[in-house]
């Protein structure tokens, strides 16, 4: 299959995109944080880190956390989730948590995802290809999704299957210690990661890896990054962070839920649920998300989360190309409105809802 290389689409383009541009939602949650700080500070808390998520006051620690899983804030990395910070530590957080902790957790009210507030432009779905699987920057997860892909695609070619043009992939290898500058520098990335991954997702995508490397950065395509997620029957939306008891929720979920197209999401245990409790259209008649609520076994056997994942995907899709056109781009039609309308409900919501939050907070911090 012949691929052609990108170097356009940069890692810092992204925050150019329709959902920022429109929802401002970084500014939102930048103001949101600075509000926190400004408190903390008058408080006594001093900040621990440059990047202002943890702060202490004597014995007491404060930890902020927004739209990022808070997992990352603590230094315990070893220690299950219920025991990450001692017990005279609040957590102040929008992540959605399904364990009991020996620490206090504040969520915010679920009003705060106004902050993704928008509504698309010229968002005609016109469906060509099978996934759109659009990724800037590289980690494990993301690329071990790409070579599950990749390693179905590999054997539907064996089985005598057309797999030209099968997806819209961009998978361009930007690494945050890495060199983004020139492609050779982008597929040394990708070689990097392949280096870090367990023996055991070597052995199994060994064939698959070297079949990629050549064509790092990978790109088949020459559409925009919205345009691409308009013409898939299905958008493929990955998570940064994934876990069995965290949902950590960012602009990728709720551009997805915003547009009129099926997609399927790798994020923490029971996103979907969580998502379909808050009222959000996850279109269940269409794609089931079985997926949703396996762990993370991490084998690349089948049943791993990863490999039912793009497995269901696939059937999915097959799925909705045999249902009747109109009835489909009617019923995506409904559920990206449906959406969109609740992201305004949210925001209009949230200064209410914050309000009355607050001071509960107060009291268990000051």
């Amino acid at each position: 299959m012949l691929l052609s290389i990108d170097m356009t689409d940069l890692y810092h383009q992204i925050y150019q995109g329709e959902i920022f541009q429109k929802s401002q939602c970084i500014w939102h949650e930048n103001t949101l944080m600075n509000f926190f700080r400004s408190n903390l500070l008058s408080l006594g808390y001093e900040p621990l880190s440059d990047n202002n998520k943890v702060y202490q006051r004597g014995t007491r620690q404060v930890v902020i956390c927004l739209v990022d899983d808070f997992s990352t804030c603590s230094t315990n990395h070893n220690t299950s989730l219920p025991y990450l910070f001692d017990k005279d530590t609040v957590v102040i957080t929008d992540n959605y948590i399904t364990v009991p902790t020996q620490y206090q957790v504040c969520q915010l009210p679920p009003s705060f995802f106004g902050i993704y507030n928008h509504t698309p432009s010229d968002a005609k779905w016109n469906p060509d290809r099978r996934f759109n699987f659009s990724v800037n920057r590289l980690d494990t997860k993301r690329m071990l999704v790409l070579l599950e892909i990749w390693n179905r695609v590999m054997l539907m070619a064996l089985n005598g299957f057309k797999v030209d043009n099968l997806d819209y992939i961009n998978f361009n290898c930007w690494s945050w210690s890495g060199d983004n500058g020139s492609v050779n520098g982008l597929k040394e990335n990708f070689t990097q990661q392949w280096q870090q991954l367990e023996l055991q997702y070597q052995e199994v995508y060994q064939h698959v890896y070297d079949d990629l490397l050549p064509h790092m950065p990978f790109c088949n395509h020459d559409l925009e990054h919205k345009q691409s997620h308009l013409q898939a029957w299905a958008n493929i939306v990955i998570e940064t962070y994934s876990s069995d008891t965290t949902v950590a929720l960012s602009e990728k979920m709720f551009r997805a839920l915003c547009l009129p197209v099926p997609w399927i999401v790798y994020s923490g245990k029971h996103t979907v649920a969580y998502l379909h409790s808050l009222g959000f259209d996850v279109l269940h008649d269409l794609i089931s998300h079985d997926y949703d609520s396996i762990i993370e076994n991490k084998t690349a056997d089948p049943g791993d989360k990863m490999v039912v994942f793009i497995f269901e995907g696939h059937d999915a899709v097959e799925k909705i190309k045999a249902t009747s056109w109109l009835e489909l781009s009617q019923r995506c039609e409904q559920a990206a409105q449906h959406n969109q309308n609740l992201l305004a409900r949210m925001q209009s919501n949230w200064p209410t809802d914050f309000a009355n939050w607050w001071p509960s907070v107060i009291e268990k911090i000051k």
